[in-house]
Formats: structure tokens, sequence, C-alpha cells
């Protein structure tokens, strides 16, 4: 038994992306047929928290009591650019309210924007976004930006980084979202994904890796989802993510063409996580 378990410690020091990879999948299905499709404070709580916990697990046995410090450390808020968090507070409003206003261009219909959420709880939904570690943007972040994408950084450039993640982060989302295919219409949903990844990666970058900065813009995209989600007829909903598809590819075309030497970078030497 011993000698099992001292192959494994070498397998995880040695591989620790893939050992992240196969808790993350495995603890986040394994989870979801615990739930029985039951909703814990949050959509998909119990699945989300497969990617923290695996990356908690994976930081703790690799690096110890300073690494699971490190990871807290880079989730408190520190001092960006104000033009981080311009970019983090009006890009999912440019992208998915450009979005929304665009349908009737292609025979969709024009947004109900009466029907929108209030204020009040609007705002109590960005709070639970932002703090509750079941909800995706903290679940998923510690793990995606936290674990995965410094990880990669090591191999790759950011580009090319951005890409791998973005596809094993469409791919993890396959679950949930063929649970809700109406919801989060399935191939353009995955495909919307892989340009998400750039633009996170481009914060993670000018914000020195901080984790803070990815949760929040996590957590305010996905308000403005729910926001869009309340003002466009369900009938609509594959236009929109259609459209978000282009919309977040050409953002993410404009920021790596406009930060080539960033994004075409050779690898770190150094893995922050």
């Amino acid at each position: 038994m011993s000698n099992q378990l001292l192959t494994r410690a070498r397998i995880l020091h040695r591989y620790p992306l893939a050992s992240f990879l196969f808790l993350a999948f495995g603890l986040s299905g394994v989870r979801r047929a615990l739930l029985q499709e039951r909703r814990l404070l949050a959509p998909d709580g119990l699945f989300i928290a497969g990617v923290s916990l695996a990356a908690l697990i994976v930081t703790g046995l690799t690096g110890g009591r300073s690494a699971l410090a490190e990871i807290c450390r880079r989730l408190l808020p520190r001092r960006v650019g104000a033009t981080t968090y311009l970019v983090i507070f009006t890009l999912p409003i440019l992208l998915i309210g450009g979005t929304t206003a665009a349908l009737p261009l292609v025979g969709g219909r024009a947004p109900t924007w009466a029907s929108g959420p209030d204020l009040a709880p609007t705002a109590v939904m960005f709070l639970i976004f932002l703090l509750l570690p079941l909800a995706a943007p903290l679940g998923e972040e510690i793990g995606w930006r936290g674990v995965a994408l410094p990880h990669l950084l090591t191999r790759y450039s950011p580009l090319t980084s951005s890409l791998i993640l973005g596809v094993i982060w469409s791919v993890w989302h396959l679950p949930g979202v063929l649970a809700h295919p109406a919801l989060r219409v399935p191939a353009p949903f995955h495909l919307q994904v892989i340009p998400s990844a750039v633009l996170f990666t481009w914060l993670f970058l000018n914000s020195g890796g901080n984790l803070f900065v990815a949760v929040l813009f996590h957590a305010w995209y996905d308000v403005a989802l729910d926001v869009a989600g309340a003002i466009v007829a369900p009938a609509d909903f594959g236009r929109m993510w259609w459209l978000l598809v282009v919309s977040q590819t050409l953002a993410a075309v404009v920021v790596v063409l406009t930060h080539r030497r960033q994004f075409l970078r050779h690898p770190d030497a150094k893995v922050t996580a």
C-alpha cells in the first residue's frame, strides 16, 4: 500500500496539470451523480465544486501549506490599473448588451428591456457569484486560472495556453450544458468558451495572475448573461449564443492583435500557483 501511495505521489508531482484535470473531471462527475439534478444554492453547485476541490488537493499535495496560502493570497483584491477594472465592468456589457440589441438583425425579436431584473436582486446575485464557493466564478477560477493556466504558461505561449484551456473548459461544461440545452444551446455555447478563455488570460496577465480579477470578471459576466436571459425570448437563445460566438471571437482577435508580444512570447520559466 505504501509503495502505491508513493507511486501516486510521484505521478502527482511529475504531472500536476494532468493530475488536476483528472481530479477536476472525476470529482465533478461524481458530485453531479450524487447531486442527482438537485440544485444547491447555485446551478450545478457540487459539479462546480469538483474544480476547486481538485485544485486545492493538487496544490496542497505538491506545494504544501505555502502553495495553498499563495492561492488564498491571489484571491484577495490587489491594486491593478483602473483600465483593468474598466474592462472588467464594461466588456461584458458591451459584448452581451450588443448581442441582445442585435437580435432583430438576425431574425430575432427585440429584447424586452423592461422585463429585466430589479437592481437589488441583481446586486445580490452578483455578490453570490462573487463570494459563494459553489458558484461558478469562485468555484471555477480557483482551478482554471489558479492552477491550470499557470502550468500551461510554463510550456506554451499565452495564446496557445488560452486555446488549450478554452477547449478543456468547454469540454468540462458539457454535462451541465446538455442537462439544459434550451438555456445554453450546446454548439454555440461551447464555441464561445474558447475566445472567452483568451479574454480571461489577458486579464490574468495584466493583473499579475491575480485571481480576484478573474473571479470579478467571471461574476460580472454571469450577471450580464442572467439579465440577458431575462430580456431575451427563449426562442432566440440560440441566436443570442451564436452572436456571442461572433462578438467574443472578434474581441479575442482584437486583444491578441493589439497585444501580440504579450500573447506570442515564450513560456514563463516559473509557475505562479
